[in-house]
């Protein structure tokens, strides 16, 4: 039989081997081929598991600007250069000039552009009247040097021409073939376009309503708009000074290197010297916070004189009293903050720290009392690159940053799509001292971290204590019913937490246990279903005889429970701490409802609250978030052999 065996499957493979068309694998190689295919689809499962946390961690060490706008790169530093003795920076960006080379600039302002014709040039030869349903959609098209709203005319004889709108001609519509209009159109700055007079042109029979631009043709405008970005080489910015908004005065349009700028005299600065605006916006005063808590205090505003002069403090004008002491005594004060009854002052001479900070710079601040007068603060403002705390006082200021012409010779117009930021490779590792720094209602990410660990270690004693001794229970000692109560034990793993949820918290509202730890820990003293299930089955796995050979030699239940089931169960117990530590750490909803206080927040409900505290701080956030869950990897990573272990021993015997 054998030898029939064999000679049948030497004549099956020699039909595969024979048959024409075939793929022949050698054994080798198909297992090559497998592992391939294995291995690439578990490279693959790997990317995809691991791209979540290497972002998470790629975020924690960007600026806020590059998460919201380049969500997938390298951590990078947005360069900036100082706008004079201002703490203004203005940001650096790349283009083109017009000589075709890269150079770093900063933006001063943007034009808008229309496409013009020059209606002296338009001949009546150019024009079709042309019913409007022969006309296509538009469809803004370059040509040339210019961009056109092209569209198509359909003509009698079924032949296309590309042609542009120029006006109605009653019914029907003036056009002109975009070849013919190529010579006479060009670009023109809206502003200048509509500074012009309007005129009225007249073509052959047609009549066209134009501008007459000054000293310029008259032209009509045909669109599309398109707005440019005016920029300049970097070392304008060195020359930057900070005026209040109404300095500038005498605007007018003069060119300037390749495009054209508005110019301003300065009121109080000598008449022949004109400077270009680079941005406008609302300054407010800020004082260090440090010099508020020390000097600042409150007082009735009774006990303060009607006069009121202004001082200007470092460019901030800042309005000033007289303060009548109890004792008769007067002295000059600032006024930080005014309310209806009472002030927040400072004296005069121990108000040099205050000046002026872009207010965008101090959105979302913080609120603290100081004598019954609310203080708004930001204790992460950055001020040549130092971080601080400030006070926000004072009234808003509308302030202009401006540049004296003579420094911008080499202005220019590009695209605003064509700028790119000017960066440079940087990990910032400070965000994740400012993030565990930061103050949350009187706690600090440290606090959470304290709370968390203390309750990983209370439930860690709770569920080794309890579940050890009711799992040795139920796996080796004999009772009557214990197999019914077993099954009771499992069944509660069966119902929906949120059915517990309401009668728990009525239980520690009755033991005044609400906003404490307690209710987070006290549990696990009393055992859980799955864990002792799970011990349970280790236990049943252990030998017989070496329990009794231990009672042979007189040990007791508690010293074989301590000296035989407990140092053979080394996997079980890991498994059980890695779990303990999994829910503990993780847990939300649980220290959501019991606790209130900041002082009492876990790692989890401490991230929610950040959240909620520092909406925009997303880089923040993802530092904080990748602390968080580090021990979780860490406790895994050097306890996995102990955790699959206890898994496999736990499933295979019992």
């Amino acid at each position: 039989m054998s030898t029939i065996d064999e000679t049948r499957r030497s004549a099956a493979q020699n039909t595969l081997l024979n048959r024409p068309g075939g793929l022949h694998l050698s054994q080798s190689t198909g297992r090559f081929i497998g592992k391939v295919f294995t291995y690439t689809l578990l490279t693959i499962g790997a990317a995809v598991m691991f791209f979540p946390m290497f972002w998470m961690l790629t975020a924690s060490l960007k600026p806020e600007w590059q998460i919201l706008t380049e969500p997938i790169s390298i951590p990078s530093e947005w360069v900036h250069v100082q706008a004079g003795n201002t703490v203004q920076e203005l940001p650096l960006w790349n283009t083109t000039n017009p000589a075709g080379e890269q150079e770093e600039v900063i933006t001063i302002g943007t034009r808008r552009y229309t496409t013009v014709i020059d209606l002296n040039q338009l001949t009546e030869d150019m024009l079709i009247s042309a019913p409007a349903d022969a006309l296509g959609e538009t469809q803004p098209t370059e040509v040339g040097n210019v961009v056109l709203n092209v569209r198509t005319l359909t003509r009698e004889d079924g032949s296309q021409i590309p042609v542009a709108s120029l006006a109605r001609d009653g019914g029907n519509i003036l056009v002109a073939p975009v070849e013919a209009l190529t010579a006479v159109a060009s670009r023109m700055a809206l502003a200048e376009v509509n500074a012009g007079e309007r005129v009225t042109v007249e073509v052959g029979d047609a009549s066209f309503k134009g501008r007459q631009v000054s000293d310029g043709p008259a032209v009509l405008a045909l669109g599309p708009e398109s707005e440019l970005t005016i920029v300049g080489p970097k070392a304008i910015a060195e020359q930057a000074i900070l005026v209040p908004a109404e300095v500038p005065v005498g605007e007018s349009l003069v060119p300037i290197g390749n495009t054209e700028l508005l110019h301003y005299s300065l009121q109080g600065y000598p008449a022949d010297e004109y400077y270009v605006q680079l941005s406008s916006e609302t300054w407010q005063p800020v004082i260090d916070l440090s010099d508020v808590n020390a000097s600042a205090f409150a007082v009735e505003n009774a006990r303060l004189s009607e006069e009121v002069t202004t001082r200007t403090f470092n460019l901030a004008a800042m309005p000033v009293r007289t303060l009548t002491g109890e004792d008769g005594s007067q002295a000059e004060v600032v006024v930080l903050i005014r309310t209806a009854a009472t002030s927040l002052v400072i004296p005069v001479e121990d108000a040099g720290s205050i000046r002026l900070s872009p207010i965008s710079r101090l959105a979302e601040p913080f609120v603290l009392n100081i004598g019954g007068i609310p203080v708004r603060y930001r204790d992460d403002y950055v001020e040549h690159g130092e971080e601080q705390s400030v006070a926000i006082v004072g009234e808003r200021l509308n302030m202009s940053l401006v540049a004296p012409q003579t420094a911008i010779t080499e202005a220019f117009d590009v695209a605003s799509n064509s700028l790119t930021r000017v960066t440079r490779l940087r990990l910032y590792y400070e965000n994740y001292i400012e993030a565990l720094s930061k103050d949350l209602g009187g706690a600090t990410f440290f606090t959470f971290f304290g709370n968390s660990t203390l309750l990983v270690i209370l439930n860690w004693l709770g569920h080794f204590f309890s579940v050890t001794v009711v799992a040795y229970a139920f796996a080796r000692l004999r009772a009557p019913g214990k197999n019914i109560l077993f099954i009771i034990l499992l069944s509660t793993m069966m119902l929906p937490w949120p059915v517990m949820l309401i009668p728990q918290y009525e239980i520690f509202s009755r033991l005044k246990m609400i906003n404490t730890l307690w209710p987070l820990f006290i549990r696990s003293f009393f055992g859980n279903a799955f864990l002792i299930f799970l011990l349970r089955q280790f236990f049943m796995g252990i030998p017989q005889e070496l329990e009794d050979a231990a009672r042979i030699d007189g040990a007791n239940t508690l010293q074989v429970l301590w000296n035989v089931m407990l140092p053979l169960s080394k996997p079980a117990l890991a498994t059980i701490a890695i779990f303990t530590f999994w829910w503990t750490w993780n847990s939300f909803f649980e220290p959501y409802i019991y606790l209130s206080s900041p002082k009492n927040y876990t790692v989890s409900l401490g991230l929610g609250f950040f959240k909620s505290q520092y909406r925009y701080t997303f880089h923040l956030l993802m530092s904080a978030s990748v602390v968080a869950i580090l021990p979780i990897i860490l406790i895994f990573f050097f306890a996995q052999r102990y955790f699959i272990e206890g898994i496999q021993l736990t499933g295979l015997k019992g």
